[in-house]
């Protein structure tokens, strides 16, 4: 197990590399692939046109980002959202792009829908680099390619994509493996660490109960990468319950769809041999305790029980941001 309780997630990991898989898991979880057109006083057309790959992450997990230029040799890291306290990784050089970006995605491809607004990214991309966007026709293009990217994309279109390329079986099964670097990634985006703990009462006995648990949420039209990471795990479930196949059960259950894993055994064995690569790491070793002291049957006694709720008052969106901003790497061009 690689213990990075004491770890600067504001930092780059020492002696630590990112796997390609990783990479593509955290654009999967964080990242987007984005075209600008603005209008401008310069050009034949009178049109500027920008493309974006970026990857954010809050101020507090910036490390990963300065990992990411490490990966792939290019792009910076800066602020993104100033409300949300949010840097981002990016690249916008056609040149970074062509050589760094698009061939990544193409041996180690997103497995969600963004894979679809990659493709097309790319085509807005190799427009750019033979200047057809130069001429109104090319311009007309690129502006029909960018009407269908990212929240202009079709429910259905996300939801074939996701169903065929991750094999999504009659019985409402994903036959797809998965890298375990993407799950790793994927869940230091995606994933929070639940311990409800609350009074119960069965068969008029009111009992301390301590559930815990994994949880991921993804928009339904992406519920397949969900049973993916079903089948990775061997187990859990998902909500809402309806007959995945149908597009129609799909596009009217809850616009959110979430797996839930309670088997504690199987997430901490995962997790200590595929850390977190976000500060949420810390969230994890916090849930764990709990797990752990639940095990020793603390939660029966006062004051093993506060020092659950404890614990528990400081993880997630409770937890301090003891970090500060500082200089973490050598931006490259």
């Amino acid at each position: 197990m690689k213990n990075y309780l004491n770890q600067n997630f504001t930092k780059i990991r020492n002696n630590e590399k990112l796997d390609p898989w990783a990479v593509t898991g955290l654009c999967d979880s964080e990242g987007s692939f984005t075209c600008n057109v603005s209008k401008t006083d310069k050009g034949i057309t009178g049109y500027s046109i920008k493309l974006e790959f970026k990857v954010t992450q809050k101020r507090h997990s910036e490390g990963i980002l300065y990992e990411l230029i490490e990966f792939f040799g290019c792009g910076t890291v800066v602020i993104d959202n100033r409300n949300s306290d949010t840097k981002k990784y990016h690249v916008t050089s056609l040149q970074a792009i062509f050589t760094k970006i698009i061939p990544h995605f193409y041996s180690y491809p997103c497995l969600t829908s963004k894979q679809l607004n990659f493709n097309d990214w790319k085509r807005i991309a190799l427009l750019l680099s033979k200047k057809e966007h130069l001429s109104l026709e090319g311009l007309k293009e690129v502006i029909k390619i960018d009407n269908g990217l990212n929240s202009k994309r079709t429910f259905e279109e996300k939801y074939n994509f996701c169903k065929n390329s991750l094999n999504l079986q009659k019985n409402g099964e994903s036959h797809f493996d998965l890298s375990p670097h993407w799950v790793q990634a994927f869940l230091s985006g995606e994933s929070v660490f639940y311990n409800y703990i609350a009074e119960k009462k069965s068969r008029g006995k009111i009992y301390q109960s301590c559930d815990s648990s994994l949880e991921i949420a993804q928009n339904s039209h992406d519920v397949v990468i969900l049973l993916a990471i079903k089948r990775f795990f061997n187990g859990g479930y998902i909500k809402p319950k309806y007959d995945v196949n149908d597009i129609l059960q799909c596009k009217e259950s809850r616009s959110v769809n979430r797996y839930i894993l309670r088997n504690t055994k199987t997430i901490i064995k995962y997790v200590d041999s595929y850390p977190i690569l976000t500060r949420k790491y810390l969230d994890y070793t916090d849930w764990k305790q709990i797990v752990q002291l639940k095990e020793s049957q603390a939660h029966k006694i006062e004051d093993g029980l506060n020092l659950m709720l404890q614990i528990k008052n400081q993880m997630n969106l409770r937890r301090n941001d003891l970090s500060k901003p500082e200089s973490n790497g050598t931006n490259k061009s």
